[in-house]
């Protein structure tokens, strides 16, 4: 067995132990297991997207960023004010959707490609290689949707309470298409 095949394996063994802990994420099983059964590919991390509140100046900047919450399904605005934490002035209140990601390790460049074309015809336009590396090529599966809401911005108040309430709705429907678009792959994934 090459390096490859041990990656394949020990990742699979990840896999495992996340589902019997509860930490893997169940919306991406279908997709993760197809991809898996592949011979040529493997899938080394995986999210399917979610709804996360967090408390920073900037939101893309990792640094001095705290996560209040975060949901990978539907979420009601109560959920989501009862962990708003108060914000100084040097701070601010996010609301974020971020698309789904899947991370995948293909053992040569066809099953990359062939893995690219079907994650993009499926609606993940933003999917491409971006390595390549003794284990493997890696493919990125990504889809465009996201959305960074600033709900409070040094002290002010951007998106007031009444307003918060018709983001979330859009916010869900958002996750709710995001998740048909992963069905979409898994069912297309069967024929890679």
């Amino acid at each position: 067995m090459d390096s490859w095949e041990n990656r394949k394996k020990m990742f699979m063994e990840r896999i495992q132990r996340d589902l019997s802990t509860g930490y893997f994420d169940k919306d991406m099983l279908s997709l993760v297991e197809e991809i898996n059964k592949h011979p040529e590919m493997y899938t080394t991390s995986s999210c399917s997207g979610r709804i996360v509140l967090l408390k920073a100046s900037k939101p893309w900047n990792k640094n001095n960023v705290t996560i209040l919450g975060k949901w990978h399904e539907k979420v009601s605005l109560e959920e989501v004010t009862k962990n708003i934490k108060p914000c100084n002035k040097d701070s601010g209140l996010w609301l974020i959707l971020q698309s789904p990601i899947i991370h995948v390790s293909c053992k040569n460049i066809e099953t990359a490609i062939k893995l690219v074309r079907k994650a993009r015809s499926c609606g993940f336009r933003y999917s491409s290689t971006f390595s390549k590396g003794d284990t493997g090529i890696f493919v990125e599966i990504m889809s465009s949707e996201r959305i960074d809401l600033p709900l409070i911005i040094e002290d002010k108040v951007i998106i007031n309470p009444e307003s918060l309430n018709k983001l979330l709705e859009y916010l869900n429907t958002m996750l709710k298409n995001i998740k048909t678009k992963i069905q979409r792959l898994s069912e297309a994934a069967k024929t890679l």
